[in-house]
Protein backbone atom coordinates (compact mmCIF):
# COMPACT_ATOMS: atom_id res chain seq x y z
CA UNK A 1 0.00 0.00 0.00
CA UNK A 2 1.12 3.44 -0.76
CA UNK A 3 0.20 7.16 -1.24
CA UNK A 4 0.78 7.93 -5.11
CA UNK A 5 -0.59 11.53 -5.19
CA UNK A 6 -1.73 14.40 -2.66
CA UNK A 7 -3.64 16.90 -3.55
CA UNK A 8 -4.29 20.09 -0.92
CA UNK A 9 -6.24 23.38 -1.62
CA UNK A 10 -6.68 25.81 1.45
CA UNK A 11 -5.36 23.46 3.73
CA UNK A 12 -3.68 25.63 6.02
CA UNK A 13 -0.69 27.44 4.63
CA UNK A 14 -1.23 24.93 1.27
CA UNK A 15 -3.22 27.03 -1.21
CA UNK A 16 -2.44 24.73 -3.93
CA UNK A 17 -0.28 21.58 -3.81
CA UNK A 18 0.02 18.71 -5.78
CA UNK A 19 2.50 16.66 -5.42
CA UNK A 20 3.35 13.11 -7.33
CA UNK A 21 4.98 10.25 -4.47
CA UNK A 22 7.03 7.14 -5.04
CA UNK A 23 7.30 4.18 -3.02
CA UNK A 24 10.25 3.87 -0.31
CA UNK A 25 11.18 6.87 1.66
CA UNK A 26 10.38 10.44 1.00
CA UNK A 27 11.81 13.58 2.76
CA UNK A 28 9.79 16.53 2.96
CA UNK A 29 12.76 19.24 4.24
CA UNK A 30 12.36 23.05 5.09
CA UNK A 31 12.37 25.50 7.91
CA UNK A 32 10.06 25.18 10.62
CA UNK A 33 6.29 26.72 9.90
CA UNK A 34 6.63 26.12 6.36
CA UNK A 35 4.07 23.44 5.83
CA UNK A 36 5.94 20.09 6.24
CA UNK A 37 3.88 18.99 8.54
CA UNK A 38 1.09 19.79 7.07
CA UNK A 39 1.40 17.53 4.73
CA UNK A 40 1.44 14.63 6.76
CA UNK A 41 -1.38 16.00 8.43
CA UNK A 42 -3.46 16.00 5.59
CA UNK A 43 -2.61 12.16 4.93
CA UNK A 44 -3.46 11.37 8.37
CA UNK A 45 -6.77 13.11 7.87
CA UNK A 46 -7.52 11.24 4.60
CA UNK A 47 -6.89 7.81 6.49
CA UNK A 48 -8.71 8.28 9.63
CA UNK A 49 -10.67 11.78 9.79
CA UNK A 50 -8.87 13.61 11.91
CA UNK A 51 -5.72 15.64 12.72
CA UNK A 52 -2.58 14.32 14.46
CA UNK A 53 -1.93 17.49 15.48
CA UNK A 54 -5.03 19.56 16.55
CA UNK A 55 -8.56 18.53 17.49
CA UNK A 56 -9.95 21.86 16.20
CA UNK A 57 -10.82 21.04 12.89
CA UNK A 58 -11.36 24.90 11.56
CA UNK A 59 -7.68 25.05 12.18
CA UNK A 60 -7.04 22.91 9.05
CA UNK A 61 -8.83 25.65 6.86
CA UNK A 62 -6.65 28.67 5.36
CA UNK A 63 -6.70 32.37 7.04
CA UNK A 64 -9.86 33.79 5.46
CA UNK A 65 -11.19 30.67 3.26
CA UNK A 66 -14.62 28.93 4.00
CA UNK A 67 -13.07 25.46 2.77
CA UNK A 68 -10.42 23.46 2.73
CA UNK A 69 -10.05 19.72 0.55
CA UNK A 70 -7.43 17.12 0.39
CA UNK A 71 -7.30 14.45 -2.21
CA UNK A 72 -5.58 11.58 -1.76
CA UNK A 73 -4.61 8.77 -4.39
CA UNK A 74 -3.91 5.16 -2.81
CA UNK A 75 -2.68 1.99 -5.01
CA UNK A 76 -3.29 -0.90 -2.78
CA UNK A 77 -2.28 -4.74 -4.39
CA UNK A 78 -5.08 -5.01 -5.91
CA UNK A 79 -6.46 -1.84 -6.51
CA UNK A 80 -6.35 2.39 -7.00
CA UNK A 81 -8.65 4.41 -4.98
CA UNK A 82 -9.10 7.81 -4.35
CA UNK A 83 -10.08 9.78 -0.99
CA UNK A 84 -11.77 13.31 -1.26
CA UNK A 85 -12.29 15.39 1.89
CA UNK A 86 -13.50 18.58 2.21
CA UNK A 87 -13.87 20.66 5.46
CA UNK A 88 -16.40 23.60 5.14
CA UNK A 89 -17.01 26.77 7.91
CA UNK A 90 -20.66 26.49 9.46
CA UNK A 91 -22.50 29.42 10.64
CA UNK A 92 -20.17 31.92 12.36
CA UNK A 93 -18.40 31.22 15.59
CA UNK A 94 -19.22 27.55 14.89
CA UNK A 95 -16.54 25.76 16.69
CA UNK A 96 -16.39 22.69 14.27
CA UNK A 97 -16.05 22.08 10.19
CA UNK A 98 -18.38 20.47 8.38
CA UNK A 99 -17.05 17.75 7.05
CA UNK A 100 -17.87 15.93 3.51
CA UNK A 101 -16.17 12.43 2.63
CA UNK A 102 -15.80 10.46 -0.40
CA UNK A 103 -14.01 7.75 -1.64
CA UNK A 104 -13.75 6.90 -5.36
CA UNK A 105 -16.49 9.74 -5.59
CA UNK A 106 -18.87 8.04 -3.43
CA UNK A 107 -19.90 9.37 -0.10
CA UNK A 108 -19.25 7.99 2.83
CA UNK A 109 -19.64 8.44 6.61
CA UNK A 110 -16.83 9.10 8.96
CA UNK A 111 -16.68 5.35 10.01
CA UNK A 112 -16.34 4.34 6.54
CA UNK A 113 -13.17 6.27 5.96
CA UNK A 114 -10.90 3.48 7.82
CA UNK A 115 -9.19 1.04 5.89
CA UNK A 116 -8.70 2.84 2.45
CA UNK A 117 -5.22 4.13 3.77
CA UNK A 118 -3.77 2.44 6.54
CA UNK A 119 -0.84 4.76 8.42
CA UNK A 120 1.09 5.39 11.52
CA UNK A 121 1.95 8.38 12.73
CA UNK A 122 5.08 9.23 15.05
CA UNK A 123 5.81 13.35 16.17
CA UNK A 124 7.45 14.55 19.36
CA UNK A 125 4.26 15.30 21.01
CA UNK A 126 3.76 11.81 21.34
CA UNK A 127 5.52 12.10 24.51
CA UNK A 128 2.37 13.64 25.93
CA UNK A 129 0.58 10.14 25.08
CA UNK A 130 2.70 9.06 28.04
CA UNK A 131 2.39 11.78 30.43
CA UNK A 132 -1.19 12.65 29.53
CA UNK A 133 -4.45 11.84 30.05
CA UNK A 134 -6.30 8.23 29.73
CA UNK A 135 -8.18 9.58 27.28
CA UNK A 136 -4.70 10.11 24.73
CA UNK A 137 -3.45 6.38 25.14
CA UNK A 138 -7.53 5.00 24.92
CA UNK A 139 -7.88 6.92 21.21
CA UNK A 140 -4.30 5.58 20.54
CA UNK A 141 -5.64 2.08 20.71
CA UNK A 142 -9.13 2.48 19.16
CA UNK A 143 -8.05 4.50 15.95
CA UNK A 144 -5.70 1.37 15.73
CA UNK A 145 -8.49 -0.75 16.16
CA UNK A 146 -11.01 1.27 13.82
CA UNK A 147 -8.28 1.21 10.70
CA UNK A 148 -8.35 -2.97 11.24
CA UNK A 149 -12.21 -3.00 11.72
CA UNK A 150 -14.22 -0.25 10.59
CA UNK A 151 -17.11 -1.66 12.84
CA UNK A 152 -15.47 -1.40 15.98
CA UNK A 153 -15.26 2.64 15.48
CA UNK A 154 -19.39 2.28 15.25
CA UNK A 155 -19.23 -0.16 18.41
CA UNK A 156 -17.26 3.00 20.27
CA UNK A 157 -19.47 5.61 18.70
CA UNK A 158 -22.55 3.61 20.20
CA UNK A 159 -21.08 3.46 23.63
CA UNK A 160 -20.78 7.25 23.72
CA UNK A 161 -23.89 7.57 22.68
CA UNK A 162 -25.12 5.23 25.87
CA UNK A 163 -22.46 6.40 28.50
CA UNK A 164 -23.62 10.38 27.41
CA UNK A 165 -27.13 9.43 27.95
CA UNK A 166 -26.85 7.45 30.99
CA UNK A 167 -24.47 10.06 32.81
CA UNK A 168 -27.35 12.19 31.59
CA UNK A 169 -29.65 10.22 34.21
CA UNK A 170 -27.25 9.66 37.43
CA UNK A 171 -26.46 14.07 36.77
CA UNK A 172 -30.44 14.11 37.55
CA UNK A 173 -30.66 11.71 40.14
CA UNK A 174 -32.87 9.34 37.99
CA UNK A 175 -31.94 6.19 39.09
CA UNK A 176 -34.80 4.16 38.19
CA UNK A 177 -34.30 5.49 34.30
CA UNK A 178 -30.63 3.57 34.40
CA UNK A 179 -31.18 -0.31 33.68
CA UNK A 180 -31.42 -0.19 30.11
CA UNK A 181 -29.00 1.94 29.95
CA UNK A 182 -26.76 -0.44 32.08
CA UNK A 183 -27.75 -3.38 30.09
CA UNK A 184 -26.13 -1.47 26.57
CA UNK A 185 -23.22 -0.35 28.60
CA UNK A 186 -22.36 -3.62 29.91
CA UNK A 187 -22.94 -5.39 25.86
CA UNK A 188 -21.22 -2.88 24.26
CA UNK A 189 -18.58 -1.84 26.94
CA UNK A 190 -17.83 -6.06 27.21
CA UNK A 191 -16.89 -5.63 23.18
CA UNK A 192 -14.83 -2.59 23.31
CA UNK A 193 -12.58 -3.62 26.30
CA UNK A 194 -11.97 -7.09 24.81
CA UNK A 195 -10.58 -5.99 21.38
CA UNK A 196 -9.08 -3.04 23.47
CA UNK A 197 -7.78 -5.88 25.63
CA UNK A 198 -6.28 -8.17 22.39
CA UNK A 199 -4.71 -5.05 20.47
CA UNK A 200 -2.96 -3.65 23.74
CA UNK A 201 -1.20 -7.39 23.98
CA UNK A 202 -0.58 -7.68 20.64
CA UNK A 203 1.18 -4.31 20.52
CA UNK A 204 2.74 -4.34 23.61
CA UNK A 205 4.48 -7.76 22.68
CA UNK A 206 5.44 -5.87 19.03
CA UNK A 207 6.96 -2.81 21.16
CA UNK A 208 9.01 -4.62 23.72
CA UNK A 209 12.08 -6.17 21.17
CA UNK A 210 11.52 -2.82 19.09
CA UNK A 211 12.41 -0.88 22.30
CA UNK A 212 15.07 -2.99 23.67
CA UNK A 213 16.50 -2.54 19.75
CA UNK A 214 16.44 1.10 20.04
CA UNK A 215 17.84 1.57 23.65
CA UNK A 216 21.11 -1.34 22.49
CA UNK A 217 18.98 -3.35 25.15
CA UNK A 218 20.50 -1.14 27.93
CA UNK A 219 16.35 -0.81 28.73
CA UNK A 220 12.90 -2.85 29.29
CA UNK A 221 9.83 -1.50 27.47
CA UNK A 222 6.50 -3.20 28.60
CA UNK A 223 3.02 -2.20 27.85
CA UNK A 224 0.19 -2.88 30.50
CA UNK A 225 -3.72 -2.73 29.63
CA UNK A 226 -5.66 -1.74 32.73
CA UNK A 227 -9.33 -1.81 32.72
CA UNK A 228 -12.62 -1.97 35.00
CA UNK A 229 -14.13 -4.74 34.02
CA UNK A 230 -13.03 -8.03 34.14
CA UNK A 231 -13.31 -11.99 32.91
CA UNK A 232 -11.74 -14.26 30.53
CA UNK A 233 -14.06 -13.07 27.60
CA UNK A 234 -17.12 -10.81 26.33
CA UNK A 235 -19.81 -12.90 28.07
CA UNK A 236 -17.64 -12.86 31.60
CA UNK A 237 -17.37 -9.34 31.29
CA UNK A 238 -20.54 -8.31 30.66
CA UNK A 239 -21.81 -10.02 33.35
CA UNK A 240 -19.38 -8.27 35.72
CA UNK A 241 -20.72 -5.17 34.62
CA UNK A 242 -24.59 -6.32 35.12
CA UNK A 243 -23.50 -7.15 38.34
CA UNK A 244 -21.73 -4.18 39.52
CA UNK A 245 -23.54 -1.50 37.80
CA UNK A 246 -25.99 -1.80 40.27
CA UNK A 247 -23.74 -2.27 43.42
CA UNK A 248 -22.03 0.96 42.54
CA UNK A 249 -25.33 2.79 42.12
CA UNK A 250 -24.92 5.23 44.73
CA UNK A 251 -21.63 6.26 44.39
CA UNK A 252 -22.92 6.87 40.60
CA UNK A 253 -25.48 8.64 41.66
CA UNK A 254 -23.44 11.00 44.24
CA UNK A 255 -20.57 11.59 41.68
CA UNK A 256 -22.88 11.85 38.69
CA UNK A 257 -20.90 10.15 36.48
CA UNK A 258 -20.45 6.37 35.58
CA UNK A 259 -17.48 4.70 37.41
CA UNK A 260 -17.44 1.33 35.26
CA UNK A 261 -16.41 0.73 31.46
CA UNK A 262 -14.53 1.27 28.69
CA UNK A 263 -14.39 5.46 29.29
CA UNK A 264 -12.20 4.30 31.81
CA UNK A 265 -9.60 2.05 30.45
CA UNK A 266 -5.64 3.44 30.15
CA UNK A 267 -2.26 1.78 29.22
CA UNK A 268 0.75 1.49 31.10
CA UNK A 269 4.21 2.00 29.36
CA UNK A 270 6.72 0.95 31.93
CA UNK A 271 10.71 1.29 31.84
CA UNK A 272 12.22 -1.78 33.78
CA UNK A 273 8.95 -1.69 35.92
CA UNK A 274 9.06 2.09 36.43
CA UNK A 275 5.60 3.61 35.30
CA UNK A 276 7.35 6.27 32.73
CA UNK A 277 3.96 8.87 33.43
CA UNK A 278 5.86 9.32 36.56
CA UNK A 279 9.74 8.96 36.10
CA UNK A 280 10.20 8.89 32.59
CA UNK A 281 12.64 11.08 30.81
CA UNK A 282 11.32 12.76 27.65
CA UNK A 283 13.62 10.85 25.58
CA UNK A 284 12.44 7.98 26.93
CA UNK A 285 8.96 8.65 26.42
CA UNK A 286 9.69 9.70 22.87
CA UNK A 287 11.31 6.42 22.20
CA UNK A 288 8.85 4.26 24.37
CA UNK A 289 6.25 5.74 22.27
CA UNK A 290 8.23 5.40 19.17
CA UNK A 291 8.24 1.73 19.49
CA UNK A 292 4.86 1.47 20.01
CA UNK A 293 4.13 3.30 16.43
CA UNK A 294 6.38 0.48 15.16
CA UNK A 295 4.41 -1.87 16.55
CA UNK A 296 1.41 -0.69 15.45
CA UNK A 297 3.01 -0.78 11.88
CA UNK A 298 3.52 -4.19 12.22
CA UNK A 299 -0.06 -5.25 13.53
CA UNK A 300 -1.36 -3.20 10.87
CA UNK A 301 0.82 -5.53 8.52
CA UNK A 302 0.05 -8.62 10.15
CA UNK A 303 -3.94 -7.49 9.59
CA UNK A 304 -4.10 -6.32 6.13
CA UNK A 305 -0.81 -8.09 4.12
CA UNK A 306 0.13 -4.57 3.11
CA UNK A 307 3.05 -2.14 4.24
CA UNK A 308 0.85 0.67 6.12
CA UNK A 309 2.18 4.52 5.11
CA UNK A 310 4.48 5.49 8.02
CA UNK A 311 4.52 9.49 8.90
CA UNK A 312 7.73 10.65 10.98
CA UNK A 313 7.12 14.06 11.58
CA UNK A 314 10.55 15.90 12.86
CA UNK A 315 11.51 12.83 15.11
CA UNK A 316 14.50 12.39 13.53
CA UNK A 317 15.82 15.31 15.54
CA UNK A 318 14.83 13.84 18.54
CA UNK A 319 17.24 10.69 18.51
CA UNK A 320 20.78 10.15 18.72
CA UNK A 321 22.67 8.68 15.79
CA UNK A 322 22.08 4.93 17.07
CA UNK A 323 18.76 5.17 17.03
CA UNK A 324 18.23 7.09 14.10
CA UNK A 325 20.03 4.56 12.58
CA UNK A 326 17.82 1.56 13.83
CA UNK A 327 14.89 4.32 12.83
CA UNK A 328 15.97 5.14 9.03
CA UNK A 329 16.98 0.62 8.77
CA UNK A 330 13.38 -0.36 9.57
CA UNK A 331 11.92 2.03 7.11
CA UNK A 332 12.95 0.21 4.19
CA UNK A 333 10.12 -1.99 3.25
CA UNK A 334 6.82 0.15 3.08
CA UNK A 335 6.13 3.75 2.16
CA UNK A 336 7.72 6.12 4.65
CA UNK A 337 7.45 10.37 4.63
CA UNK A 338 9.51 11.91 7.01
CA UNK A 339 10.13 15.65 7.81
CA UNK A 340 13.72 17.08 8.51
CA UNK A 341 15.17 20.97 8.99
CA UNK A 342 18.17 19.95 7.19
CA UNK A 343 20.14 17.15 5.50
CA UNK A 344 22.32 17.46 7.31
CA UNK A 345 20.33 15.15 10.01
CA UNK A 346 19.79 12.91 7.37
CA UNK A 347 21.92 9.11 7.49
CA UNK A 348 21.07 5.57 5.41
CA UNK A 349 18.18 6.93 3.43
CA UNK A 350 20.36 7.33 -0.13
CA UNK A 351 17.53 6.55 -2.18
CA UNK A 352 14.97 8.75 -0.84
CA UNK A 353 12.98 11.44 -3.03
CA UNK A 354 13.31 14.51 -1.48
CA UNK A 355 11.17 17.88 -1.28
CA UNK A 356 11.80 21.13 -0.61
CA UNK A 357 9.10 23.21 1.31
CA UNK A 358 8.60 26.56 1.80
CA UNK A 359 5.62 28.84 2.26
CA UNK A 360 2.74 25.86 1.64
CA UNK A 361 4.80 25.54 -1.74
CA UNK A 362 6.26 22.21 -2.48
CA UNK A 363 9.10 21.49 -5.13
CA UNK A 364 11.10 18.19 -5.52
CA UNK A 365 14.78 18.97 -5.47
CA UNK A 366 16.42 15.19 -5.55
CA UNK A 367 14.90 12.44 -7.49
CA UNK A 368 16.41 10.40 -4.53
CA UNK A 369 19.94 11.37 -2.53
CA UNK A 370 22.61 10.15 -4.52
Amino acid sequence: MRLSRLRLANFRNHKATDIALGPGPTLFVGANAQGKSTLLEAIHVAATGRSFRTPHELEMIALGEDWARLRSGVQRADREEEIDVTLRREAAGASRAAREMRINGMPVRPGELFGHLLCVAAAPDDADVVTGAPRLRRRLLDLLLAQISPAYYDTAQRYGRVLMQRNRLLRQGSAGGLDPWDEQLATLGAVITLRRRGIATRVGDAAGPIYEALTGGSETLTVGFLSSLHGPDEGAMADYARAMLPARRGEELARGSTMLGPHRDDLRLQVDGRDLRAYGSRGQHLSAMLAVRLAERRVLREESGEDPVLLLDDVLLMLDEARQAYLLDSTRSGQTLLTVTTLATVRRLEMAAVFRVEAGTVGRIHAHLT
